[in-house]
C-alpha cells in the first residue's frame, strides 16, 4: 500500500516523486519504460533543443569573434558530434535520476498506467496492481499532425521526430511560428540550413500572452540572420520529390525543400486510462479538469503540466506537482495560478514573460495601465558582451503594482525571475526601483525600469 501513485516520469512526475519523498510520504512511480524517464522535456523537447540552440548560439557568436582581437581560421559542423553532445546530457540526466530513486528505495514501475478504482493503479502489460491512498497524474503530451501533413520521419518530422536527424538538411520549411518553431529555425539557420518558417498568424509568437513588439524584435532579427519568414501563410499541399518535398503554399508560391518540420502544438495524453470510468472529468479538448490545488473532480485524484491545461510547460508542471502533494497532506497555501507561469521562449533572443501584456492589463484594469521600458542598449554589460539589443518592459497601475513583466535579450529568461518574485511576494514597483544592483549587470536595466515606472523616465532610457 503507497501513499501516492504517480502515473507518468516526465517533468510533473519525478519532481512530485523527490517533493512526495521529502515530504514523507511512500510513493512509487509509474513510467512506460526506462528510455521514457524524464518525458518529453528531458526526451524530446527542452533539455536536448537547449543543448543544440546554445550550439547555434555559439555559432553567432564566433561571427563576432575578430571584435574582441579573436582571428578564427574558420570551423567544421558535425551532426555527428552534436548529436552525441546532446545525447549524453539527456542519458546522464535521466541515469541520475533512476539511480538517486534507487538509492532512497523509490520503485519504478515500467508500462502502462491505467487507474482501476479510485485507489489502484495497474501497470500493463504485466497487471501488476499498486494500491494506494492518492494518485497523482502527470502523463503529458503528444504532438500534433495538421491536415495533409502526417509525420513520417522522412519528409515530414514532428519535434519528437526531428532528433534522428543524421546531418544538417540543406533547406527546411517549419511550420508553425510559435516558441517551438522559432526556436528551431534559429538553430538550423545557424547551423548552414536555408531556412522557411511558415506562420498562419499575422505574427511570429501569436500568443496573446506575448507582447506584439517582443514578436516584432525577434522576427527583424530571425530576418537579419537570413530566415524566410511568411506569415498569413500555411501549407496548401505537398508532394514528395527524389529529393524531398515539393510544397505548395497558401500564397501561391512553391518551395523545394529537404523535409518539412511540424511545429504545431501538442494534445494532452489522457486517452485509454481508464479516467473516465472512475469519474475524472474531461474538457472538450481532453484536457482533466482541475481545482486550484490539482484535484481533479475525483477528490483523491489529483493531475499535473499538459494534461491540465494548454500553457505546457516543464516548470508548470513541476510546481503543479508540488501543489498537488502539498494539498493531499493537508495544506492549502500554495495554489495554482497560471498568471504567475514564466513562460521564456529561445531563439536569436530570448524572449520572457510572466503576467498581463498591456492590451490584457487595460482590459482587466478599465483604464491605460503604465508601460515602462528600459532598453538593454546603454546597459554596461551588455555592451561588453555584445550582446546590447532588446528591452525590459513593465506593466504596472497607478498604485505601482507589477501586472506583468516582458523582457527580450540576453539572458532574458533568468532575468525574468526577479520581477516574478517581488509579483509572487506582493511587493510593488518601488521595491525593484531601490534595489542595490551589481555593476555591471544586466540586471540594472530591470532597475532602470523600476525607476522609471517609480519615479518617471529620463533622457536616455528609449522608448520601443
Amino acid at each position: 500500500m503507497f501513499d501516492l501513485v504517480i502515473v507518468g516520469a516526465g517533468s510533473g512526475g519525478y519532481e512530485g516523486t523527490l517533493y512526495a519523498h521529502r515530504r514523507g510520504m511512500k510513493v512509487a512511480l509509474v513510467e512506460l519504460s526506462p528510455d521514457t524517464i524524464g518525458g518529453n522535456c528531458l526526451n524530446r523537447g527542452c533539455i536536448p533543443s537547449k543543448y543544440m540552440r546554445y550550439g547555434a548560439y555559439l555559432l553567432e557568436k564566433f561571427h563576432k569573434m575578430e571584435e574582441y582581437g579573436i582571428l578564427p581560421r574558420g570551423y567544421e559542423l558535425s551532426m555527428e558530434r552534436l548529436r552525441q553532445g546532446r545525447d549524453r546530457v539527456v542519458t546522464t540526466i535521466r541515469k541520475n535520476f533512476k539511480s538517486f530513486a534507487s538509492q532512497i528505495d523509490i520503485p519504478i514501475y515500467y508500462g502502462k498506467g491505467v487507474l482501476e478504482g479510485r485507489n489502484k493503479v495497474v501497470v500493463l502489460p504485466q497487471g501488476e496492481e499498486l494500491t494506494c491512498n492518492y494518485i497523482l497524474l502527470a502523463t503529458g503530451s503528444s504532438t500534433l499532425s495538421l491536415g495533409s501533413l502526417v509525420p513520417d520521419g522522412r519528409l515530414v518530422y514532428d519535434t519528437d521526430q526531428i532528433w534522428s536527424l543524421e546531418e544538417f538538411p540543406k533547406k527546411i520549411l517549419i511550420v508553425g511560428g510559435g516558441a517551438v518553431g522559432v526556436e528551431f529555425a534559429y538553430i538550423f539557420r545557424m547551423y548552414g540550413s536555408e531556412v522557411y518558417l511558415v506562420e498562419l498568424k499575422d505574427r511570429l509568437l501569436p500568443s496573446s500572452d506575448i507582447p506584439e513588439e517582443s514578436s516584432r524584435y525577434l522576427a527583424r532579427k530571425l530576418k537579419r540572420l537570413g530566415v524566410n519568414i511568411k506569415l498569413k501563410t500555411t501549407v496548401k499541399s505537398w508532394e514528395p520529390t527524389d529529393s524531398g518535398v515539393c510544397v505548395e503554399l497558401s500564397d501561391g508560391s512553391m518551395l523545394y525543400a529537404d523535409l518539412i518540420l511540424l511545429a504545431v502544438g501538442r494534445k494532452p495524453n489522457t486517452e485509454g486510462m481508464g479516467l473516465e470510468e472512475v469519474g475524472v472529468e474531461k474538457d472538450g479538448k481532453g484536457f482533466v479538469k482541475v481545482n486550484k490545488f490539482c484535484q481533479t473532480t475525483v477528490p483523491n485524484v489529483y493531475a499535473c503540466g499538459d494534461i491540465t491545461s494548454p500553457l505546457m510547460l516543464a516548470h508548470k508542471a513541476m510546481y503543479e506537482a508540488k501543489i498537488a502533494i502539498s494539498h493531499m497532506l493537508g495544506e492549502k497555501t500554495m495554489v495554482r495560478d497560471e498568471s504567475l507561469v514564466p513562460k521564456i521562449i529561445y531563439s536569436a533572443y530570448e524572449v520572457a514573460s510572466v503576467g498581463l501584456t498591456e492590451e490584457q492589463a487595460e482590459e482587466q484594469l478599465g483604464y491605460e495601465p503604465k508601460v515602462s521600458v528600459a532598453s538593454f542598449v546603454p546597459n554596461p554589460k551588455a555592451m561588453d558582451d555584445g550582446e546590447n539589443e532588446g528591452f525590459v518592459r513593465l506593466i504596472t497601475d497607478r498604485e505601482g503594482r507589477i501586472l506583468g513583466c516582458h523582457i527580450l535579450g540576453p539572458h532574458a529568461g533568468e532575468l525574468l525571475h526577479q520581477v516574478l518574485h517581488v509579483m509572487k511576494a506582493g511587493l510593488g514597483v518601488d521595491f525593484l526601483s531601490k534595489a542595490m544592483y551589481s555593476h555591471p549587470s544586466l540586471s540594472e536595466s530591470i532597475g532602470m525600469a523600476g525607476m522609471e515606472a517609480f519615479y518617471g523616465s529620463i533622457s536616455w532610457v528609449k522608448k520601443h
